[in-house]
Parts: C-alpha cells; structure tokens; sequence
C-alpha cells in the first residue's frame, strides 16, 4: 500500500468507507468465508466468481492466491440443525461443499487465464487445525464474553440481526466464527495454497453484506495484543457486495448502523 494510500485513510472520518483501488504489491490472500446458508445464493460458486472477477482488477503484483472456508461444522453447531438426523445434514453438507467446488473449479477451467493453483478449499475443521492455540483462544474468548458486558451486547445483538435464539449455541457459533478470520489477518492461521506457499503478507477477509459488531469490537479491543505488522489489513474487512473496505480502527461502534 503506497504512502498516499495510507495517507488517505488517516484522513477518513469515522464510520466512512470506500472501496480498494489496488491491493498492495506484494505476496497476498484472499479469504472467502462460505456460509452453508448462502452457499447456493449469494455465495454460489457462479456468483464466487463474479466477486473475484471485479477484486482481480486490483491485482498489481500476481502473486494473490484465495482460499475458501467453507463453514461445515460451524454450522453443525446449531441446536436446530442437532436435534435432525445428523447423519443426513452432513451428508447434504459434503454434497453442497463438493457440489460448490465442483462448479467452480468448471468456470476456472472456461476462463483459462485464472492459475488453478492459486486457489485452495478448506473446511472449517481443517482451517482450525491450521492455527496454533485455537482451543486455548477460545476459552479465552469465552471467559471474555462472560465478563465484558459490551462485547456480550453486540454478540447477542449480531444473534437477534439473523433471528436466532440466544443460546450457548449460537453464542458459541458467533465466538468461533470471529475468532478465526481475527486469528487469520493477524497471520495466526497458514493456508495450504500451492501457488503462494505460504509467502502471504497481507491477508483480507471478504464476505458478502455489511461486518457483525462483535467482530469489530474484537479486533478494536485487541483482547489477545496479537499485531501483523505487514498486512495493512490485519484491521479490516472487504464487503464483497457494497465493495467496501471497513477499517476497524477507523469505526465508532456506538453510532455505526449495519
């Protein structure tokens, strides 16, 4: 990221956002978050690809590699989803998961100039077993929640945003869920992605629609002192459908309406 770059976002007010004009030029990773829920609608591998052929435009330096996390066990986390037959639930999983794949492996197969290679898919399982300490941060987190009223607000906040039940469930799906793509641009989690080896410097995390609160406070609470120096977006998060970027550091929580 240039001087004039970062010299712009010092100059945004608070709760302002805008979108990427290049991404830095050095080794890089895009993070896709894949909800099962949306897996065959905003987030299906056509409308994936749709996202990607806007974000390559950015590319000033071809070494960016993405990884998809597909969030099967997350989702199995659900007390609804528990109390159905589990072993149907996750044969479906398996089958939306390697059915989204599938197809999107088909449309880089028709669009010759994308490398295969850049892009990897994981589970959420495996992204876990790729970070050191996870259990240890999240009962950490977990004995935060217990004792931070704020950041106890904006998670249940978040739950009631997609009208579920406040239960340790979802309580625990919402924890989990921030702590990783937290843990990941603070360049705690390394993605098995052949063509960038491990060589990434910045990391981004993008998904569709607008960032949870509990999130942001997260990441502005810095509960865990963890610091990534050389990702200019250790702070920050890419709203694939707006195509903004939202800096943490650069938000006021208490007037911010997502």
């Amino acid at each position: 990221m240039n001087k004039q770059k970062i010299k712009n976002i010092k100059q945004l007010s608070k709760n302002e956002f805008y979108d990427i004009s290049r991404f830095p030029k050095k080794e890089g990773m895009l993070l896709f978050g894949i909800s099962i829920s949306k897996i065959n609608s905003s987030q299906s591998a056509k409308k994936c690809f749709s996202y990607i052929d806007e974000l390559v435009h950015k590319i000033h330096y071809p070494r960016v590699g993405l990884t998809f996390i597909y969030s099967d066990t997350l989702y199995l986390q659900n007390q609804d989803i528990q109390k159905k037959d589990y072993k149907t639930i996750n044969k479906k999983l398996k089958n939306s998961i390697l059915g989204h794949k599938t197809e999107f492996t088909k449309i880089l197969d028709k669009n010759k100039w994308y490398i295969q290679d850049s892009f990897n898919y994981i589970t959420w399982n495996q992204t876990i077993l790729e970070s050191e300490n996870f259990e240890k941060y999240l009962h950490k987190l977990r004995k935060i929640y217990d004792e931070d009223k704020k950041f106890k607000d904006y998670v249940k906040k978040d739950i009631k945003k997609f009208k579920d039940k406040i239960n340790n469930s979802n309580i625990d799906y919402i924890l989990e869920e921030i702590l990783v793509f937290y843990l990941a641009t603070k360049g705690k989690i390394k993605f098995p992605n052949k063509y960038i080896n491990g060589k990434e410097k910045w990391v981004l995390w993008c998904y569709p629609g607008k960032p949870l609160k509990s999130e942001i406070y997260l990441y502005q609470q810095n509960f865990f002192k963890l610091q990534n120096k050389e990702n200019p977006y250790e702070n920050c998060y890419y709203d694939l459908e707006d195509k903004k970027l939202y800096n943490y550091n650069n938000i006021d929580l208490e007037t911010l309406e997502i």
